[in-house]
């Protein structure tokens, strides 16, 4: 069975949106090969799609840690501003 989700989390302004988006890049690499991660960037948003056919508790886990890594980056950048 195949799992997808798509969430956008607006900030505003394209620089933020990339910003966090180059933060957690690298993170998405070791995704397990069932999965696949892409982010984009549209106006002020980065939107992010997540694709996987690995199972649920598998999938959730992967949403779970991605979220996760996004907090940490929108935090740090709260900070830095």
């Amino acid at each position: 069975m195949k799992s997808e989700i798509v969430f956008v989390r607006e900030y505003g302004d394209a620089s933020k949106a990339a910003k966090v988006m180059r933060a957690v890049s690298p993170d998405n690499q070791d995704a397990p090969d069932d999965t696949s991660i892409e982010m984009l960037i549209e106006g002020g948003s980065l939107v992010v799609k997540v694709a996987s056919s690995a199972d649920l508790p598998s999938f959730l886990r992967t949403i779970d840690d991605l979220l996760s890594c996004i907090q940490v980056a929108e935090r740090t950048l709260l900070k830095v501003e």
